[in-house]
C-alpha cells in the first residue's frame, strides 16, 4: 500500500504502526509488547518515563486522533486535536528527507510531552530505528558513543559542542540559533538544521542547514509558502493545511524559500521604523553572551525607543560592545539599559511579556 493511501484509512494503518526494526532503549517490541511496557512505564518514578508511557499508550490506541499541547511561546499553552495520519505524513517526510533508514540508531533527549519529542518517537516506529531515550536535561548524556539522528534546543547544542561528532545529522528547534552558535556549528561535519514550524504543523515544515552556514530555510515536501502582508503564510497539503497563516515575518525569495526576520507580535515602531528584535538580537549575540533580549519602551517622540534588558548583570562595556558593531543599522542601537534578577522561562524560553513586567522602568541604566 502507497504511503499517502494510508492517510484516509486508519483501520487499516493501525497494522502498519510500527516498524519491524523498532529498537526502544536496545529492546526489540512488538505492538503488544510494547502496549504492556508502556504501562509499566506509567508506573515509573521518573516523569519523563511515566510521559514516554502515556504517550506511548496513545499512540498505540484505537484512536485516530492525538492530544498536543503547544509550547506557549506565543501565547498561553493550549491543547489541539490532531489526526495520527497527519502526525504520520509529517514523519514519513522527514524520514524521507533526511534518508533515515531501519536499524540507524537515534538519541530522543526533549521532554515527550510536546511535540518535537513525539515526533522523534513516531519517526523511530515508523522507520524502524534504535532510539535511545535520556532524561531531558540542557546538556544530554547519550548512552551509545555515536548515533545517526537526534533533535535539540539550541540551549542542548550549545552545550554539545564538544561531543557533535557523535551525531550525523542534528534537527535544532524551539528558539532561534544565535550567532555564538551558527558561528560554532558552520563548518562541522554532522550535518545540522535549524527547524522551521510550531505544534500546528505537526514539526517542521521548512529546514536551514546550519552545517553549511545557510541563512535562509527551504520547504520539505510538498509545502509551499505566501504571504499575506508580511506574515508568512504556509500550504501544506500533505498535512491537512490548506492556508496557516502566521506570526512570523520573513522576505519571501520564492514559494519554497524564505528568510525569517522575527513574530509580528514583537515588532518594534521605532519613529515610523520597523524594528526586528530578533534580526538585532542576532546581531547583538555576536558580543553579548549574558541572556538577554530587546524591547520598544514607549517613547514621547519616537512611539517607542528600542531598549535592552540583560539577566543577572550587565556585561562590563556591554555599551561600548555593542557600538562598536558595525552590523548595526544607525537606528538599531538600544538607547536604554536595563537588567533583571531573573527572566521568566517557560519550557526554556524567555517569556518577553511577562518579564518586562518586572521591570522598573523609572530606572533607566
Amino acid at each position: 500500500m502507497a504511503f499517502f493511501d494510508i492517510q484516509t484509512r486508519w483501520p487499516c494503518y493501525k497494522r502498519m504502526i510500527m516498524h519491524a526494526d523498532f529498537r526502544l532503549d536496545g529492546i526489540s517490541y512488538d505492538r503488544d509488547s510494547l502496549l504492556s511496557f508502556s504501562h509499566e512505564l506509567c508506573n515509573a518514578k521518573n516523569e519523563y518515563q511515566i510521559e514516554l508511557g502515556l504517550f506511548l499508550l496513545e499512540w498505540l490506541s484505537d484512536s485516530p486522533d492525538i492530544i498536543l499541547q503547544t509550547s506557549g511561546s506565543t501565547g498561553k499553552p493550549t491543547e489541539i486535536i490532531a489526526q495520527k495520519s497527519m502526525l504520520t505524513a509529517s514523519a514519513m517526510t522527514t524520514i524521507n528527507t533526511l534518508g533515515l533508514l531501519p536499524t540507524q540508531k537515534a538519541l530522543l533527549c526533549l521532554p515527550v510531552r510536546y511535540i518535537a519529542a513525539k515526533m522523534m518517537l513516531i519517526r523511530a516506529l515508523l522507520a524502524g530505528l534504535w532510539i535511545d531515550v535520556v532524561k531531558p536535561s540542557s546538556t544530554p548524556s547519550p548512552s551509545a558513543n555515536t548515533y545517526d539522528f537526534t533533535a535539540m534546543t539550541p540551549h542542548q547544542l550549545g552545550n554539545s559542542i564538544a561531543d557533535l561528532n557523535r551525531f550525523k545529522q542534528v534537527i535544532v528547534g524551539g528558539a532561534p540559533v544565535d550567532e555564538h552558535l551558527r558561528r560554532a556549528v558552520k563548518g562541522h561535519t554532522s550535518t545540522i538544521y535549524a527547524t522551521f514550524g510550531m505544534t500546528e504543523t505537526y514539526s517542521h515544515v521548512a529546514l536551514q542547514n546550519l552545517s553549511r552556514g545557510e541563512e535562509h530555510y527551504a520547504a520539505v515536501a510538498q509545502v509551499k509558502f505566501s504571504k499575506q502582508g508580511d506574515n508568512l503564510v504556509i500550504h501544506a497539503p500533505h498535512i491537512g493545511i490548506e492556508k496557516l497563516i502566521t506570526t512570523d515575518c520573513v522576505d519571501l525569495i520564492s514559494s519554497t524559500k524564505f528568510v525569517w526576520k522575527g513574530r509580528s507580535d514583537f515588532v518594534i515602531n521605532s519613529g515610523g521604523i520597523k524594528l526586528h528584535p530578533e534580526q538585532i538580537e542576532k546581531q547583538l549575540s555576536s558580543v553579548i553572551a549574558t541572556p538577554f533580549f530587546v524591547f520598544g519602551l514607549p517613547d514621547q517622540q519616537l512611539g517607542e525607543s528600542l531598549s535592552i534588558v540583560f539577566e543577572g548583570h550587565i556585561p562590563d562595556k556591554a555599551q561600548s560592545m555593542i557600538l562598536k558593531l558595525e552590523t548595526l543599522r544607525k537606528f538599531e542601537f538600544p538607547k536604554n539599559y536595563f537588567v533583571l534578577s531573573k527572566f521568566v522561562r517557560l519550557n526554556g524560553k524567555i517569556q518577553r511579556k511577562l518579564t518586562l513586567q518586572s521591570i522598573d522602568f523609572h530606572e533607566v541604566q
